[in-house]
């Protein structure tokens, strides 16, 4: 079962206080004993030495050895001897105390069930006796540690205003429960950030939720429109030329037709995994980088499209200079990357050219000798289904989106650059590189 914020917050203080509060009282209490005792153990011993110098005054007044008495004050008893221990005065409760000849400091003895505790002050004149009942000194006690007891009062009173507290600092968490309760799906507002510090963090980490949510829907959203759009005119054409089988009786020409419908196929389902991989690719946000082998990618990427560079007459050359722009990354993309741009640029170039693709340090590189891309196009290259007009070759204009996204996950820099012999030249780097000249 969950529990509030308030109840949690309000048991936690109250586990946290009580401890506190019955150690504090522990530690007050010992302050408090040893404050008072050294208090009136101060004012015995300065009792005692006045009471001392007044020796000669009173062994002058008496007269044989009679003891004077006088009345005790309440919870204290004095006593005086000469220096023979004869006693000079004594109240009731100083008839008590013995005589300790030569001897000064504390004792502690019991008189009539209660605990006493006497200075003895003594010198060449006499001995001096100053007592205190123990039971005074613990009254004051009580009375200290009878303050620390009102917090048991105060206590409730304080958790009910931070119960009070609670509720008001966690209004903003209500009013955002409100709007996202009334936010359509399609809201990507960002919440208000108006809120108490200690809750900040928690909005600022819905709000960077909400964008990404938001940003996979749209991306969601343009899958299916792209797909809907470029989908249509593959599944349309196989269907007239499905027909177009039908009708036909000449064994020839329906063979002819029949290789037309798996051509189409075959560039439906090479368009809808080219539409897979790059919706794949735009959700995602890190990779799981390894240490890569370049030598491996590039050779890998070569022999994918081998069989379409054999068929044209076209050679591709490797040229590798130690390792590549990159030494971590995800190397089943990086190859992807390659393939694109290897598949591109012997579809695009002329049969029987030549293809070269450069690995490294600073950059890499595919360079072909075919026509080119006019200047107001190359802006746009990389742009979704965008093909520019009056090309012979098929393809779905997502091959080089691919190659863009996988760039800019690996913090690489795409460059689509006219060779002055002739050609297309693709250049990658890292973005903290200059541009190569």
């Amino acid at each position: 079962m969950s529990r509030s914020l308030r109840s949690t917050v309000g048991r936690s203080l109250l586990q946290t206080i009580t401890p506190l509060w019955l150690l504090a009282c522990v530690v007050v209490g010992l302050l408090a004993h040893h404050e008072v005792s050294e208090l009136y153990d101060e004012q015995q011993q300065l009792f005692a030495r006045q009471l001392y110098h007044t020796l000669p005054q009173l062994r002058a007044g008496q007269t044989n050895s009679q003891l004077h008495e006088e009345d005790s004050a309440d919870h204290q008893a004095v006593a005086i001897w000469d220096s023979q221990a004869r006693a000079l005065v004594a109240d009731s409760d100083g008839m008590q105390l013995s005589p300790r000849p030569g001897f000064t400091g504390f004792v502690t003895s019991l008189h009539h069930n209660e605990i006493w505790r006497v200075y003895y002050y003594s010198g060449e004149l006499g001995t001096v006796a100053v007592a205190q009942e123990e039971g005074e000194r613990w009254e004051l006690m009580r009375g200290l540690l009878l303050a620390q007891l009102l917090w048991l009062i105060v206590l409730p009173v304080a958790m009910l205003a931070i119960w009070w507290a609670l509720g008001r600092g966690l209004r903003p968490l209500d009013s955002i429960r409100q709007l996202l309760q009334q936010r359509r799906t399609d809201d990507d507002t960002p919440l208000p950030t108006d809120v108490p510090a200690e809750i900040r963090p928690l909005i600022d980490a819905m709000n960077q939720l909400i964008a990404r949510v938001a940003s996979t829907l749209q991306h969601e959203r343009r899958f299916t429109a792209d797909a809907a759009h470029e989908l249509r005119s593959p599944l349309a054409g196989l269907r007239v030329q499905a027909e177009l089988v039908q009708l036909l009786d000449d064994p020839a020409a329906r063979h002819a037709a029949i290789d037309k419908v798996l051509a189409s196929v075959d560039r439906a389902s090479h368009l809808v995994d080219e539409l897979l991989a790059l919706a794949r690719l735009e959700q995602q946000q890190a990779l799981p980088f390894a240490p890569l082998s370049w030598q491996a990618i590039a050779e890998q990427a070569m022999a994918e499209v081998a069989a379409a560079a054999a068929q044209r007459g076209t050679r591709i050359s490797l040229q590798l200079d130690g390792h590549g722009p990159l030494a971590n990354g995800d190397a089943s993309l990086l190859q992807l990357l390659l393939r694109n741009l290897l598949d591109n640029a012997v579809r695009y170039s002329p049969p029987g050219s030549q293809v070269q693709l450069s690995i490294s340090p600073q950059q890499l590189a595919v360079a072909d000798n075919g026509p080119g891309i006019a200047a107001e196009h190359l802006p746009r290259i990389g742009e979704r289904f965008y093909r520019p007009a009056g090309q012979d070759a098929s393809g779905s204009g997502l091959g080089l989106s691919i190659v863009g996204r996988i760039a800019s996950l690996h913090g690489l820099q795409v460059q689509w650059q006219n060779r002055p012999e002739g050609g297309l030249r693709v250049t990658l780097q890292r973005h903290s590189l200059p541009p190569a000249s």
